[in-house]
């Protein structure tokens, strides 16, 4: 592969924000297109470097190449989409025919969980493995916010009370090492990835919180009585993946996840059956906000990506 066309090819791969395998079948293509008008235009008497910038010209600048390619490339299909949408309708149902109480069907969801995020790890982490990542980190965070509140009531336990302190603090700092190696692993493909997976999360601890902190029925077992705001918010989360993974422009994939967060915040308000309190709807934006763009932020400092040899598999696939 000549040095400038791979330098140039690098630059659009860390833009493409694919899968590694899409990556390698589109520079490839790419590759072979631009040392064919390489060797064209060396043969009219240019030098390599000339002939590289003139060939790249006529492609157009890296980011606006990467652009085009990820446009066409990153939009999910029908059968991608509903797997992506499926774990979010699978606890829509659990809670729509109020079985998320029985250990039999909720065992079989979160083995099912695991399981489709063990095969999307293993297979190049597709869209859809995002939205099935999200409710396998879920537990962890569900059990520090039931640490976080033991810890606070606490202190009405008497001298034990700087043990629930000090175990909510391992606990979050052990979590907080688990979710770090995983978003460097994941997140750092595509930060709206990122943001899909967080909506199961916002989802989640967001109903475990509205529930505990909010005291909606919680002295008569929780989130009896409310199931179908629950079952509705994953329903409605379901249909804006689907929404999401068929969508070609970034822009509007952003707009969709915010989307998604409101109506998610919105059920809850109105859950609660006392109206809107919009003081406390303003804070749980904010936050909610804060939740879904925190993949953009560490998108900056985690960097680019290596070439982690996708220069060989180009190569390969060339001379095959």
């Amino acid at each position: 592969m000549l040095g400038g066309v791979r330098d140039r090819l690098n630059t659009v791969r860390v833009q493409l924000r694919l899968d590694p395998s899409s990556e390698n079948e589109i520079l490839s293509e790419l590759c072979a297109h631009l040392e064919d008008r390489v060797e064209e235009l060396r043969e009219s008497g240019m030098t390599e470097e000339q002939a590289v910038r003139a060939a790249w010209l006529e492609f157009g600048p890296c980011r606006g190449v990467a652009r085009e390619l990820h446009e066409a490339h990153s939009v999910s299909n029908w059968p991608q989409a509903a797997m992506a949408a499926l774990p979010h309708l699978l606890f829509g149902l659990l809670f729509a025919f109020r079985q998320w109480t029985n250990a039999f069907w909720l065992s079989i969801i979160i083995i099912s969980v695991l399981g489709a995020v063990a095969y999307g790890w293993r297979h190049d982490k597709p869209t859809w493995f995002f939205t099935w990542l999200g409710y396998a980190l879920t537990p962890l965070l569900v059990v520090g916010l039931l640490l976080v509140d033991r810890a606070l009531g606490a202190p009405a336990l008497g001298g034990s009370w700087w043990w629930w302190w000090a175990c909510t603090v391992v606990y979050f700092a052990v979590v907080a090492a688990a979710y770090g190696i995983i978003l460097a692993q994941t997140w750092k493909r595509d930060w709206l990835l990122g943001s899909l997976s967080v909506l199961p999360v916002l989802a989640v601890a967001g109903w475990v919180t509205n529930d505990r902190w909010n005291d909606v029925l919680a002295p008569k077992g929780g989130l009896l009585g409310i199931e179908p705001w629950v079952a509705l918010s994953f329903l409605a989360l379901a249909g804006m993946v689907i929404i999401f993974t068929r969508l070609k422009k970034r822009w509007l994939r952003v707009g969709v996840l915010l989307v998604a967060a409101l109506v998610v915040l919105t059920m809850m308000a109105f859950s609660a059956g006392r109206g809107i309190d919009v003081a406390a709807l303003a804070g749980m934006a904010l936050v909610s906000l804060a939740l879904v763009l925190a993949p953009a932020l560490l998108d900056r400092r985690l960097g680019s990506r290596g070439e982690d040899g996708w220069a060989d598999s180009v190569e390969r696939r060339l001379h095959h």
